[in-house]
């Protein structure tokens, strides 16, 4: 169990995740948003880059001396600093288009200032759109087995076009997840979004554990962190459009 923390852990410090940053005047602009720590190693390779460059360039401008330079010994310390990259110190992630949501689905319409909400499983995303627009997106764990549910108990979170059926007050829920665990109180988090989608028990509801955001993990359910629900509770209402694809 802790080799699985370690390695979701390790896997979130590679997670780019996409955001939309209000410029004002109706300007949003999509960017890059990396995990604390790995903004943290980047600057200081950066800051040991530039250190390494400004004694270089120091000592590289000094009168020679008149006894000859060694230049076997320098060019091997210029060639790296030269060639060195921030990628030796960390990977650059990858972000393929497949990161980005694709176009509004054909078979939904929504009104131009309509909230709604779009839910990638393979990328583990949320998406809050404003009519054609993307407001904000934010990072889910979805179903323990991919593809579209069959059958109750199955673990799927089911693909389709839904409606929000309600808004519950989950505060107060328990849930026993099998585990060993027992029964675990805010299991839910504060809010559950009951969906319609034909399958009992199916929503949008917070964690107790976040780690967890970012896998395959519930019994069916999209997880969201408590203060990103929170966040979307706001603009949610009943028979609000929820789209679910892979």
């Amino acid at each position: 169990m802790k080799t699985g923390k370690l390695l979701n852990w390790l896997a979130s410090l590679f997670h780019v995740e996409i955001v939309w940053i209000d410029k004002g005047q109706g300007r949003w602009v999509r960017r890059r948003r990396y995990h604390p720590l790995t903004r943290i190693v980047v600057m200081v390779a950066l800051l040991t880059l530039g250190i390494s460059w400004g004694v270089n360039f120091f000592f590289s401008s000094r009168p020679e001396r008149e006894e000859p330079r060694n230049e076997s010994q320098t060019a091997p310390l210029e060639q790296r600093i030269t060639e060195l990259r921030i990628t030796d110190f960390f990977p650059e992630p990858t972000v393929s288009i497949d990161a980005f949501p694709g176009p509004v689905p054909a078979k939904l319409s929504v009104d131009d200032d309509e909230y709604w909400v779009r839910i990638n499983k393979k990328n583990y995303s949320l998406y809050l759109y404003r009519g054609d627009d993307v407001e904000k997106s934010y990072r889910v764990a979805v179903g323990k087995n991919p593809g579209d549910k069959e059958r109750a108990g199955d673990n799927k979170t089911p693909n389709g076009i839904f409606t929000v059926q309600s808004i519950e007050d989950a505060s107060g829920w328990t849930h026993d997840f099998r585990d060993g665990k027992g029964v675990i109180r805010g299991a839910y988090g504060p809010w559950f979004i009951r969906l319609r989608t034909g399958w009992r028990g199916i929503g949008i509801h917070g964690t107790h554990a976040p780690d967890s955001l970012g896998s395959m993990v519930s019994e069916g359910c999209i997880r969201m962190s408590n203060d990103e629900l929170e966040e979307l509770k706001q603009v949610a209402f009943k028979d609000m459009k929820v789209v679910i694809e892979e």
